[in-house]
């Protein structure tokens, strides 16, 4: 499924919540897929497995207002708590590229030099 290349795994990971979110905006809050319920809570706990506690908690409790608050007649604060998570979420995917674009780049230069015999 995923890259052996530590950096490359977790951008494609990223890119993978990246497109859940996606279908969560084409959708709207109100009519979630079953699918995209599920692959937020997949997406969640592998978070958790990773380490990455915050990315975790967003993806389950995003999971959580939207498994509650489907199908229903509108609740502005489920709708504005279901907004907070989605954009903190696309926040941290695009934290997360970034700095996975910087490692990718360190490493691209540290291990290109070592095997040139620049830095011992």
């Amino acid at each position: 499924m995923y890259s052996e290349n530590k950096e490359d795994y977790f951008e494609e990971f990223f890119s993978d919540i990246g497109l859940v979110l996606e279908d969560l905006c084409q959708s709207g809050f109100y009519t979630v897929h079953d699918s995209t319920l599920q692959e937020l809570k997949e997406k969640g706990e592998f978070a958790a497995q990773c380490g990455m506690r915050h990315l975790s908690m967003l993806l389950l409790a995003l999971q959580k207002e939207l498994s509650q608050s489907r199908h229903k007649i509108s609740d502005k604060k489920a709708d504005n708590l279901s907004a907070k998570y989605y954009a903190e979420l696309i926040r941290y995917i695009d934290l997360g590229k970034e700095k996975t674009a910087y490692d990718k780049g360190k490493n691209y230069y540290l291990n290109d030099k070592k095997e040139d015999g620049c830095l011992q």
